[in-house]
């Protein structure tokens, strides 16, 4: 048995590229983005594809090309794209891998049509083979034709052993039609929207398809109302039924909702190297774990921004096929700064032109000597043909380290302490919020972003949970100076949207959503009876420090004392153990021992919305110094950043 996920993606990428020879192939961003983790592009031209695109209604193929491959998540949208591109086209092979489970596929097809029985008797997979080939059928308009429709499971990726992300659900987050916190407490996949409903689904049936691949029998956990709907998904679909009689390997499963504390995600206190590159530098394009490196200092390209100028392509941080540039990937995650630096330059000084100083003799590596040895290849071609993924990382690690927003990051982790040790000397008349006013107020002339001061307002929220009562005065201040604040900057706080004028009566209407999310946020754990506080007595006796929920958990789990964990729930648990039991439950005083997911050799813990690799990292080395046997994964839906997890907050 195998509990590598890279061992799983890799042999499914190889059922794409086994079905890819002589075709032009078209991608979603998704999936473009689990292949540029497998080896990306190059690995789909050597296999034998004569072009590869993007899946979008305005690409087509030239006339000469008569198969297509589509690589594709299969929503309603791709699916008619898929179509469109097929009739705009003349070819006479067409091969559909979808990526997510086809008994999903067809539930979103028959979406309000009443299907239970289909489901039920497991015919859903079939019924969605027969509506999708019929529907490429009517595209390709051919008599002489061979269609294929084939689920393969493309959606993980794995930038360590022992952690894997999910690209295609990058924006799942916890959210009941729109809201932080469910109107209910009776809770089904019908409190979600449509679309939010459709995810919980898909990210179910990929996992369900991981462990299929890997014969994993799970026992699920959970920590959060939206993550049992996922854990009530896995326990009772058919096809999860199914599957489960014919799994042999007993596996845990922790399913935890991001929400329950959102601390982690929204601090600038990094150490990780990978987080302060992820904060600092864009994401490539259509990708949500990597970011585009700026590589124009080494070519002759006159480039005057880099980030919009399409004429230079830019370099990222991952490179599948360098075992080198794998290692210092993850040397980013989980080493200090300075092992970084000194890795890179390790490697750098291997392919220096101008024999700059053996890093043997140096006692610190400077992001100005990396960059010194990096500009002595500007121009050489061959050298960088050769090198261009260490050259890429080193580049990536100096214009992080060089930026302006290095400052600014310095700074919001000041202020964090600051803001931790307010709450920490007073707890129930606490000037925190004035202070984050002030700040808001300032921002100018501190030169800190909105969005950044927006990201400290949900860590604060976040801290303090239930623990402290803002006083409504400092609330409605903060309201006040919020609604001047998104009135001045709205341009550059909606950047992405198009641009309009914002009038002071809808900034205040923001403001006041906000502030009523900024509530939600610190009643997140109030559901939680041993993780409701983050805010721990350091173990040297003096003074507070923040300690996650995920961490708290995980030295729970690995405590060889086994100490309770009631915030864990047990899908299991409930009426079939009364139904198991039969009537010795009213006799016995313990019907049998209960569950703990250390009972299985293989843990999986999954968080919804994001994670930190700082997080990855630290819950790694809880497990490593704990001497425990199991395998345990780590896993999310995405790498995030403090002002991304502020926007998936606040809806911004």
């Amino acid at each position: 048995m195998s509990t590598s996920v890279i061992d799983f993606s890799k042999a499914w990428w190889s059922e794409v590229y086994n079905r890819i020879i002589g075709a032009a192939v078209f991608l979603d961003d998704a999936s473009a983005e689990c292949l540029h983790w497998d080896g990306g592009l190059f690995n789909l031209l050597m296999g034998g594809a004569v072009s590869v695109k993007t899946l979008s209604p305005f690409e087509t193929s030239s006339k000469d090309h008569k198969k297509a491959v589509f690589i594709t998540q299969a929503t309603s949208t791709q699916l008619q794209t898929v179509c469109e591109i097929i009739r705009n086209s003349n070819f006479t092979h067409c091969i559909l891998i979808s990526c997510v489970s086809l008994d999903v596929v067809f539930l979103e097809l028959n979406e309000g049509r009443d299907v239970s029985d289909v489901v039920s008797a497991a015919r859903a997979p079939a019924e969605a083979i027969k509506q999708l080939e019929g529907m490429l059928q009517d595209a390709m308009g051919k008599t002489h034709s061979i269609i294929e429709v084939v689920h393969i499971p493309i959606f993980t990726i794995s930038p360590t052993n022992v952690v894997f992300l999910t690209p295609p659900y990058h924006k799942l987050f916890p959210l009941y039609d729109g809201k932080l916190i469910p109107d209910s407490t009776s809770l089904d996949l019908y409190s979600l929207s449509s679309s939010e409903r459709s995810h919980v689904r898909r990210l179910a049936s990929g996992l369900n398809s991981m462990f299929d691949s890997m014969n994993f029998k799970e026992d699920i956990y959970y920590m959060g109302a939206f993550s049992s709907l996922v854990a009530g998904v896995l326990e009772n679909s058919p096809v999860c039924l199914a599957r489960r009689k014919n799994c042999s390997n007993p596996t845990s499963l922790i399913i935890v909702d991001r929400t329950l504390d959102l601390c982690g995600v929204t601090s600038h206190s990094m150490d990780s190297v990978l987080d302060k590159v992820m904060a600092v530098l864009p994401r490539f394009p259509g990708h949500s774990n990597d970011v585009a490196v700026d590589m124009s200092a080494l070519c002759q390209a006159n480039v005057t921004n880099p980030a919009e100028d399409l004429q230079l392509s830019p370099g990222c941080l991952y490179h599948a096929n360098e075992d080198g540039c794998v290692q210092s990937f993850e040397y980013m995650i989980n080493k200090s700064q300075k092992e970084v630096m000194f890795d890179l330059y390790n490697k750098l000084s291997k392919i220096d032109v101008q024999k700059s100083p053996s890093p043997k003799t140096l006692m610190k590596v400077t992001p100005q000597s990396v960059e010194k040895i990096v500009n002595a290849s500007k121009g050489n071609y061959d050298i960088i043909g050769k090198h261009a993924g260490v050259l890429q990382q080193a580049m990536a690690v100096v214009h992080t380290l060089k930026s302006p927003k290095r400052a600014q990051i310095d700074l919001l982790m000041s202020l964090e302490r600051q803001v931790q040790q307010s709450l920490v000397a007073s707890r129930d008349s606490t000037s925190v919020l004035h202070q984050v006013s002030q700040l808001i107020k300032s921002r100018k002339e501190r030169q800190l972003p909105l969005e950044r001061l927006l990201a400290l307002t949900v860590h604060v929220y976040s801290l303090t949970g239930t623990e402290v009562a803002f006083s409504k005065q400092h609330e409605d201040s903060l309201r006040e100076t919020l609604s001047v604040a998104i009135f001045e900057d709205h341009k550059t706080l909606f950047a992405g949207e198009e641009s309009k004028m914002a009038t002071p009566e809808e900034c205040d209407e923001i403001a006041r959503k906000i502030m009523a999310r900024l509530k939600d946020v610190a009643q997140m754990r109030k559901i939680l009876t041993k993780y409701n506080s983050v805010l721990k007595r350091c173990e040297t006796g003096v003074g507070h420090e923040y300690r996650g929920v995920l961490q708290q958990l995980v030295e729970d789990l690995v405590d060889t004392e086994r100490p309770e964990i009631p915030d864990l729930r047990h899908r299991n648990e409930g009426i079939k153990d009364l139904l198991r039991s039969g009537l010795n439950i009213l006799t016995s005083k313990k019907s049998r021992t209960s569950k703990h997911p250390l009972d299985n050799s293989v843990v999986v813990i999954f968080v919804i919305g994001g994670i930190t690799s700082e997080e990855c990292k630290r819950l790694h080395r809880s497990v490593i110094t704990s001497g425990v046997d199991n395998s345990v994964l780590i896993a999310s839906t995405r790498l995030v950043t403090p002002v991304e997890a502020m926007r998936d907050v606040l809806a911004l």
